[in-house]
């Protein structure tokens, strides 16, 4: 593969900064890493240059793309470690503080799929999907972790998916590992924060392996005429996977402070995406007869409100509803108590 010179876009760089993506050998990987790079970045690229499914190894794929980026100026290392073990996580960080010192930033890119219903899914086969995705993501996240704290200072984003938030047919394995991801990122966000550490989550879109198959025939859309195979040739030209690394580089680098947060990107845009909570429908003697009366209520979105910080902001929001509704006694809603039923004056 012939060298390029690397251009540095604008000022956005990275220092010396170590980054670690995991899955780095191919497709969005591989651009995350030669982003990275470009920006200054020493990058760890691992990959185990296996299958879809998991199976096999391959070490030149992550090599090669070491290869170019040294070839280009940059400073990599390549890493074939598993990510969907407690011994493979560890080897990574080795590798990356013995080449390096450091670890500023891990992304964790790594991620198995098939398209199958549910029905053919074996537990096997659901099990070894998240090892990789969220096993995968809390091993590695949790390896980096002392380092990042001892320094005061890091950066993790997990790559998750908008099969997650919105499903998609024959994809229950992954979009259950990728919802995993996004709730593993909310609780380290609060935990990494009094550190400098700063968790994020991204669902990304792009003509990878793994939409290569969607696509091709014989596949998942051959009977979605909304997705006839031709529509690939447009995925190919405006979801290429470089549309979505200069997202990646973002949420890496020392002067973004976002934390906790989801955001969406694929062909060039890029959106925040958050749960809202409805005002809801309130009643302390309530019933399945009174919900079912009342079950417009719950699912009417005017003055929605969210997200919340953390799970205890939400509650304290549930009670201030409900010391609005008079149902509940300020002190007793300061506590976190709910009066006993039984016991509540006429």
């Amino acid at each position: 593969m012939a060298a390029e010179r690397i251009i540095y876009m604008n000022d956005m760089r990275f220092e010396d900064d170590v980054v670690i993506v995991t899955g780095g050998g191919r497709g969005m990987g591989r651009a995350h890493c030669l982003e990275l790079a470009r920006r200054g970045a020493r990058v760890v690229v691992n990959d185990i240059g296996g299958g879809m499914d998991g199976e096999g190894t391959d070490a030149s794929v992550a090599q090669e793309v070491v290869d170019f980026i040294e070839a280009a100026g940059g400073t990599a290392i390549a890493n074939t470690s598993s990510v969907a073990t407690e011994a493979g996580a560890t080897e990574i960080l080795d590798s990356a503080l013995g080449a390096f010192g450091r670890i500023d930033a891990v992304i964790h890119n790594a991620g198995i799929a098939g398209f199958a219903p549910i029905e053919d899914i074996s537990l096997e086969e659901f099990r070894k999907v998240l090892a990789v995705h969220l096993e995968g993501g809390f091993l590695i996240a949790r390896a980096a972790w002392p380092h990042m704290r001892q320094q005061g200072y890091g950066r993790i984003v997990f790559i998750t998916s908008q099969t997650a938030l919105s499903g998609m047919f024959n994809l229950a394995h992954y979009g259950s590992a990728k919802a995993g991801l996004t709730g593993l990122g909310r609780v380290l966000a609060l935990e990494g924060e009094p550190y400098g550490i700063r968790v994020n989550s991204l669902g990304v879109t792009a003509l990878t392996r793994l939409m290569a198959d969607f696509f091709a025939a014989g596949g998942p859309a051959d009977d979605r005429p909304d997705v006839l195979h031709e529509t690939g040739e447009w995925w190919e030209t405006y979801n290429r996977s470089e549309l979505v690394s200069p997202v990646l580089s973002y949420l890496v680098h020392p002067d973004c402070m976002l934390n906790g947060e989801l955001l969406d990107t694929g062909g060039g845009h890029v959106s925040r995406q958050f749960l809202a909570t409805t005002r809801g429908f309130l009643d302390l003697d309530l019933t399945t007869e009174t919900l079912a009366e009342n079950i417009d209520s719950v699912f009417d979105p005017t003055d929605a409100e969210g997200p919340f910080e953390n799970a205890a902001k939400f509650l304290d929001w549930r009670h201030a509803k409900m010391i609005a509704a008079g149902a509940i006694l300020p002190d007793i809603a300061a506590g976190a108590i709910l009066p006993d039923k039984d016991s509540k004056e006429d």
